[in-house]
């Protein structure tokens, strides 16, 4: 069972309202912003873990979407904004897509059973987002599924990361680019056998997988984020930064062993809504094969790859993610 703390406030989006939803123990901080009189709503699932949704609120990517639907930014347990009375057994996949689920169920019951709910992962919000559209009865609250550049599936991802090390690496070298870095990061991707990965090498090929993207020159930030939009970040939003930094760390450890043993790819096929699986050609933390991948398992995927965008393409091609997302929507009316 769950109940809701709710208060409401003025935001800088067409309307802006907050609640804290409690579940199981946990306070969940859900912000919603955007046009609510479109009737389409988007439940974003922010990375990490350990991290939180503020972040995604800056940028041309979210006033565009704000402009068009509402959008949904909800703190994970044990991360952000969101808090609460548990241990560290609460802290698993399984609690923290219950409480997506509960979060889901909260929506219709504050804004209408007649909204269309759409729910999109980023990172480890993929794998989230899948697991609690795999509980019974989910899928039949949510209209559309769209995975950004997802890590559904960690032994996957790092078997394909580690031939897109050598292959761009390679082809960035030939055209003397950054060598010394990426002779490194060939180096290190020579050194692994793709189906023996340790998990020491699994937290390389992550930390790798940023280093390298830096490298791209392709690859940049939407130049609509300013330095006030960090600075607010950090000085006005509600979040207390060091007591989210800890917290944050402490849920991440508690997570790491099950999702380094996680693979939800031989269940996508049961994932029946209509889905967007958004990624970045340039990702090597979740390569876009991964996506590949996916496309191929799911019954009703479109896969759309964005040329000159890294892990976080909402950044990188702030308008044509913004487009494929809207477009999807259109697309896909009930």
């Amino acid at each position: 069972m769950f109940g809701m703390i709710v208060f409401t406030f003025l935001g800088c989006g067409p309307a802006a309202d907050q609640y804290f939803l409690r579940h199981d123990g946990a306070d969940l901080r859900v912000r919603v912003e955007g046009n609510a009189d479109s009737g389409e709503y988007i439940l974003l699932l922010h990375g990490g873990p350990g991290r939180d949704s503020e972040w995604y609120n800056i940028g041309a990517w979210s006033e565009r979407m704000e402009s068009e639907v509402a959008m949904v930014y909800t703190d994970q347990r044990g991360q952000g904004a969101s808090h609460g009375i548990y241990d560290e057994t609460d802290l698993t996949l399984e609690q923290l897509a219950d409480d997506t689920a509960a979060v889901i169920r909260s929506l219709h019951l504050r804004y209408g059973e007649d909204i269309h709910l759409s729910v999109m992962g980023h990172s480890w919000g993929g794998m989230l987002g899948i697991q609690a559209l795999l509980q019974p009865d989910t899928q039949d609250d949510v209209d559309r599924w769209i995975e950004v550049d997802g890590a559904h599936d960690v032994f996957l991802l790092n078997q394909l990361a580690v031939p897109m090390f050598l292959d761009v690496g390679e082809q960035e070298i030939a055209a003397g680019r950054n060598r010394n870095e990426w002779r490194d990061i060939v180096r290190f991707a020579e050194g692994v056998n793709v189906d023996e990965i340790s998990a020491g090498q699994s937290a390389e090929i992550n930390r790798l997988g940023f280093e390298a993207e830096r490298l791209i020159d392709r690859v940049s930030l939407d130049p609509e984020i300013r330095l006030l939009d960090v600075v607010d970040y950090y000085v006005a939003s509600p979040i207390s930064w060091p007591t989210a930094a800890t917290v944050g760390r402490q849920t991440n450890e508690a997570l790491s062993a099950q999702i380094e043993l996680t693979a939800l790819s031989p269940r996508l096929d049961e994932i029946e809504i209509p889905t967007l699986l958004l990624w970045g050609a340039y990702d090597f933390v979740v390569p876009p094969g991964v996506g590949t991948d996916a496309a191929s398992r799911m019954p009703d995927a479109a896969l759309v790859v964005l040329p000159d965008s890294g892990h976080t393409p909402m950044f990188n091609q702030p308008a044509a993610f913004a487009d494929a997302v809207l477009d999807f929507i259109d697309e896909n009316q009930k």
